[in-house]
């Protein structure tokens, strides 16, 4: 079966008979006549019975055209994302930033025009220091970092000026006189060691700045730190000694114990640049660079170059555009099945292997999938094949589109037969359930060629009264507390956590109260992570704000604690607090609990306690046989 036979049949569902159906198709009657019989005979059905009026469809028939019509969206929707990647208005970044460029804000405001701009690109900031952060983009943690010019970058990586940011304060442990000063000058310090940091990727530059400390009366004694800029700091904050800060780190989230205080006569100047690697031509990068570039070209102490080094992305070539929630004519199964192939191998003599097929012919197809579609899909070389950006987002749409074609024949079949053999399954939509449900498809098509699933997206409370009404057999569900209630009914649960509280800046307007309502958090922005990162932690939180009455206002998505709670010390927002931090919350925050929220975690499943439907039973015995199969399935029942 090829999309093509999805696309005549739901033209013959639309128009009720095959003249009008010919016309709407674009393709000649006899030749739609004869794709519907290859049809049927494939299918093993009946479509649809012929009269003088045209055609009525069967019950077979009608299960089969709202499949069609469901994946021929959801194939359309795949080949916009993929045409988004490849014109960089969507993907997923990572990016690294200093504390220091974290303080100044230009992080949010390029994630604010990004925003504005491409709202399908995702931004995820974690904050890290040198040399850190300059390894995390050789290794792929982060897809570009903002950073201070370290002189000669490794090969593989490549940097362009941003911002000036002066070093014209210290760092001195708080308990220290000096950190009663409002100015120090560099012989003021001699009491207390110069701390420098051994691990850095900016060797220059720090003879730099101790030749100028020099020059200004330095009498400390030096201490090397074995360790990173980090390192330095909680030295300093042990009492060790004192370190040279930038303006804007001295006014970002300063470790526990620390002060910052201006030194007269100081004038190094650290340079702020972006980073990324040579080698990554994704067209996202390439917006999310230009971004970075713009947002930085209207300070006022820019160092943005005239003509500033740009990734070289795969750029789509100047073609007409097609029209979003469409599918390309001569697209078919047998392309997609190709492109998934090749993903796996990374080659065209083992993907032609796999299909069964030789390499010319998948050549090919490879070939007409890219001509057909606009796309430049493969970067092909002597080592074999790699996927671009789009063609890594169209093959990562394929396994669920091959398995809603499945679906699609399972549901035709089941129509033949009637309801017999139905199992209804309730899930929340996270990547867990998700995952979970794909196996069980699976599974049970092997295992029972003749018992139906029927999948629906339903919340948590919602699931106890289907599965008690009949409506459903069997949920997918968050582990509410309420759960606990649902007698009758038996519980798998796979573990749990607690969240009960907002951290908050320790100077801001909310710091004084000692308890929170959902509404004291309306109108103040929420720093939390993208949905992507754990789907089900992200829902389960999203859900249970909202019962409390609030929406909670996410203008930027974060991945790393220390952003979060600096941004929070600053004033930008709210963020989650664990139980566990309602003694010691993270510097410049406090821990206020909100009523009502308590927020537990995990996937349950819900079932009847006594089930007397075979095909029910006959699912569970194969969700427990992957449950066994799994390494990391942990199941605690409850009654």
């Amino acid at each position: 079966m090829e999309f093509r036979h999805l696309r005549y049949f739901a033209a013959v569902a639309e128009a009720r008979n095959l003249t009008g159906a010919a016309k709407n198709a674009h393709v000649a009657q006899p030749a739609l006549s004869r794709a519907m019989q290859d049809l049927e005979k494939e299918l093993g059905v009946k479509l649809f019975e012929r009269h003088a009026r045209g055609v009525s469809l069967t019950l077979a028939g009608e299960a089969f055209a709202q499949g069609a019509a469901r994946i021929l969206v959801e194939v359309a929707t795949a080949f916009d994302r993929a045409d988004a990647v490849a014109g960089g208005r969507r993907g997923r970044l990572v990016m690294g930033a200093m504390l220091s460029a974290i303080a100044t804000g230009i992080p949010t405001q390029v994630e604010d025009l990004l925003r504005r701009e491409h709202p399908e690109v995702t931004l995820v900031l974690k904050d890290s220091d040198p040399p850190d952060i300059t390894e995390g983009v050789l290794d792929g943690t982060f897809d570009l970092t903002l950073a201070v010019e370290s002189g000669a970058l490794p090969t593989p990586l490549v940097s362009e000026p941003l911002w000036a940011d002066p070093v014209d304060q210290v760092l001195v442990p708080a308990r220290h006189p000096l950190a009663r000063r409002d100015v120090l000058t560099i012989p003021d310090l001699a009491s207390l060691p110069f701390v420098l940091p051994q691990r850095t990727m900016a060797p220059g530059w720090w003879q730099t700045l101790l030749a100028d400390v020099r020059e200004l009366g330095l009498r400390s004694p030096l201490l090397v730190i074995d360790g990173g800029l980090r390192d330095t700091h909680f030295a300093v904050a042990a009492g060790r000694g004192w370190a040279a800060i930038s303006r804007a780190r001295a006014h970002g989230a300063l470790p526990q114990g620390t002060v910052a205080v201006p030194v007269k006569g100081l004038e190094t100047v650290l340079i702020s640049c972006v980073i990324w690697r040579r080698g990554d031509r994704r067209p996202v990068l390439r917006t999310a660079i230009d971004a970075v570039i713009a947002t930085a070209r209207a300070l006022p102490d820019t160092r943005v170059r005239a003509e500033p080094t740009l990734p070289q992305a795969i750029l789509p070539k100047a073609r007409r555009r097609r029209p979003g929630g469409t599918l390309p004519p001569a697209i078919e199964v047998r392309h997609l099945r190709a492109l998934l192939a090749v993903a796996a191998t990374q080659t065209i003599g083992r993907a032609a292997e796999r299909l069964g097929i030789t390499q010319p012919a998948l050549s090919r197809q490879l070939g007409e999938l890219e001509h057909a579609s606009g796309l430049h899909l493969l970067e092909r070389s002597a080592r074999g094949v790699q996927l671009t950006a789009a063609g890594t987002a169209l093959a990562g749409d394929c396994p669920a589109l091959l398995l809603e074609l499945e679906r699609i024949l399972l549901e035709t079949t089941r129509a033949r037969r009637g309801m017999e053999g139905r199992c209804v399954i309730a899930a929340v939509p996270t990547a867990t359930t998700g995952e979970i449900l794909s196996r069980l498809v699976a599974a049970t098509a092997e295992k029972h060629p003749h018992l139906h699933l029927m999948i629906e997206e339903m919340a948590t409370p919602l699931q106890v009264a289907a599965i008690r009404s009949g409506e459903i057999d069997l949920g997918l569900a968050h582990s509410y507390p309420a759960l606990d209630r649902a007698n009758n009914l038996r519980l798998e649960l796979l573990q749990d956590d607690r969240v009960d509280a907002a951290l908050v800046s320790a100077t801001g307007p909310l710091a004084g109260r000692k308890r929170l309502v959902a509404t004291d958090l309306a109108d103040v922005p929420f720093l939390f992570m993208e949905r992507t990162f754990h789907a089900a932690f992200y829902d389960r939180i999203m859900s249970a704000l909202r019962g409390l009455g609030l929406e909670p206002r996410v203008e930027g998505t974060y991945d790393g604690l220390r952003a979060v709670w600096s941004l929070a010390a600053q004033g930008k927002g709210w963020c989650l607090g664990f139980r566990s931090q309602s003694a010691h919350p993270p510097s410049g925050t406090v821990a206020l609990p909100i009523a009502g929220f308590d927020v537990p975690w995990g996937i349950t499943l819900i079932r009847r306690r006594t089930e007397p439907g075979a095909a029910v039973r006959a699912v569970l015995d194969v969700l427990k046989e992957l449950g066994r199969g799994s390494p990391k399935a942990r199941r605690r029942s409850r009654p």
